[in-house]
């Protein structure tokens, strides 16, 4: 195979082992180690793998180049392939199935992916005068502490720890 690729999250990058590798013109990476940090749920049965993200699911299986993600069959470029136990998977084209992007930097061997947030995003309920609301409750708050009569003496003061410089005035004689 040829040279690792390395693969950024979002701008972080995904360590595999094995290395993410370029074949024919593809970034295959290994489902094991590489899939589970941009997956919800990934599977392998035997020849079939299994990704799930975002509520989106592919199915690839050994050999055959076609990817089918939610019933829609597609191409996927290259045919997944096992080598020493472990499935490889075209990234490009499953990250894109579900969803994202792939973008790859042929000089620097990088495959940059980027995909939405994952979960539902919700705003808060504008804002309804006719809600009913909750009736505010007074705090209470201590009043102000009597201040005693006549001076307060917090005893005597410390003595200078410095010495203060004397210099004799100019015109004075000696």
């Amino acid at each position: 195979m040829t040279a690792a690729v390395l693969i950024l999250l979002n701008g972080a990058v995904v360590a595999s082992v094995p290395p993410a590798r370029l074949l024919f013109g593809h970034v295959m990476v290994p489902v094991t180690a590489g899939a589970t940090r941009w997956t919800d749920r990934t599977a392998v049965d035997g020849n079939t793998i299994t990704i799930e993200r975002g509520g989106r699911r592919c199915v690839l299986h050994v050999g055959i180049d076609a990817l089918d993600c939610d019933g829609h069959e597609r191409p996927a470029g290259v045919a997944p392939f096992g080598r020493a136990g472990v499935a490889f998977v075209p990234l490009a084209e499953v990250v894109r199935a579900l969803g994202g992007r792939a973008a790859y930097d042929a000089r620097t061997r990088t495959l940059a992916l980027d995909f939405p947030p994952s979960g539902a995003l919700a705003t808060a309920a504008p804002f309804d005068p006719s809600a009913p609301a909750v009736t505010p409750s007074p705090t209470v708050a201590p009043g102000p502490t009597a201040i005693p009569p006549g001076p307060v003496t917090l005893g005597s003061p410390l003595p200078r720890r410095t010495a203060i410089p004397a210099v004799p005035s100019r015109g004075a004689p000696p």
